[in-house]
């Protein structure tokens, strides 16, 4: 019985170290870019996954790769960042950074005078994310605002895009 009775609080004691709470959100965001996100909280750290469109709301569109060419109309973004958060205010505000990489299709047009000429354009490069996040009480939403950037590695190289969104969060 005692070996029945070991066992048994082996075995769990085994199961609970390796439980771990799965923390999940899906959020909507406003800004640049605007879109979709889906997020997944660790100990201290996460993983952000994010699609949506750039507008060039932040910056022009008006020299993209010459004097006289334009990037032209919106396109499609993803996103993927690691994120480090820092819990605050007992866990109803949370500070988080990281680092990640983006992926757009995009049209560009080679010269912005004649829009009937376009190719779509590949871009990828670097992405660093900072924002806080804001949890209400008695409720599984959150407020959050994040700036960054991205830079644009291929096919033109070092051009640079500023982020800042708004949006909620559903978190399960």
């Amino acid at each position: 019985m005692k070996k029945y009775y070991l066992a048994s609080l082996l075995f769990l004691s085994v199961l609970s170290a390796n439980a771990q709470t799965q923390k999940w959100a899906v959020g909507f965001k406003l800004g640049e870019p605007t879109g979709i996100s889906l997020r997944k909280y660790g100990d201290r750290n996460g993983l952000d996954i994010s699609v949506g469109t750039y507008t060039g709301f932040l910056k022009s569109k008006k020299t993209y790769k010459t004097s006289n060419d334009d990037l032209g109309a919106i396109g499609i973004a993803f996103n993927g960042t690691y994120l480090w958060y820092v819990p605050m205010m007992n866990d109803r505000m949370m500070a988080y950074g990281g680092v990640g990489v983006q992926l757009n299709s995009r049209r560009y047009y080679p010269d912005k005078n004649v829009k009937s000429v376009h190719t779509t354009n590949i871009s990828t490069g670097p992405s660093a994310t900072a924002g806080l996040e804001f949890f209400f009480a008695a409720k599984p939403t959150s407020f959050f605002v994040e700036g960054g950037g991205y830079l644009e590695l291929l096919p033109k190289v070092f051009y640079f895009n500023p982020n800042l969104s708004i949006g909620l969060r559903h978190n399960f």
